[in-house]
């Protein structure tokens, strides 16, 4: 227990030096740990009445796991394809360790709840930056990238989830355009045939 929590100290005071043992030596049970702590803190905050505790703990505990093991996927092959020498375990346990800042998010979760939706907006914001910024020496340590190819690798997903998204509204809106000018095409096609 001792090394759990001098890991979780050690992310917060030298979070390079505590990636570099969590990925190097793929500790995914205590990555883990701090995910499972973070998912339960996130339970917790946001429970309201209705499902129950159980429930949403379980919905989040199968939502937050899902995007994890494909963010986890996507990171690993698009590293693998930049020529990074890491694990796909190694890059699950860094990025399990790395969603600890979300875990104090339940702070500012309260003051929101308190009506202060402005400082719990901000606390949010920088602990997501936060994430990212552990999220980024994850892969750097795990792949032995530089932190600039590092941050284009943690980048690149969301980047083809936004190319994805686009390239879609264009297809649709062109679909929609065709759909159209086929639909007056044959208005005209009636009014010739009426005029015979």
């Amino acid at each position: 227990m001792n090394s759990f929590l001098d890991l979780a100290f050690s992310l917060i005071t030298s979070p390079r030096k505590a990636m570099v043992v969590i990925t190097n030596s793929e500790k995914l049970k205590e990555g883990f740990f701090f995910w499972i702590f973070v998912v339960l803190l996130m339970a917790i905050s946001a429970f309201r009445e209705g499902p129950g505790l159980i429930l949403q703990f379980a919905l989040l505990f199968l939502g937050m796991g899902t995007a994890l093991l494909c963010h986890s996927a996507a990171i690993d092959y698009i590293s693998g394809m930049w020529g990074g020498m890491g694990t796909a375990k190694g890059i699950t346990a860094g990025f399990m360790a790395a969603s600890l800042p979300l875990g104090f998010s339940v702070f500012f979760m309260l003051i929101g709840a308190s009506g202060v939706n402005e400082i719990s907006s901000a606390g949010t914001f920088i602990l997501s930056l936060w994430a990212f910024y552990l999220d980024v020496l994850a892969i750097s340590e795990n792949y032995r990238f530089s932190t600039a190819k590092a941050f284009a690798v943690a980048v690149m997903p969301y980047a083809l989830l936004v190319l994805a998204f686009v390239l879609l509204a264009v297809l649709a809106v062109l679909t929609a355009a065709a759909g159209i000018s086929s639909l007056e095409s044959m208005e005209g096609m009636e009014n010739v045939l009426s005029q015979l």
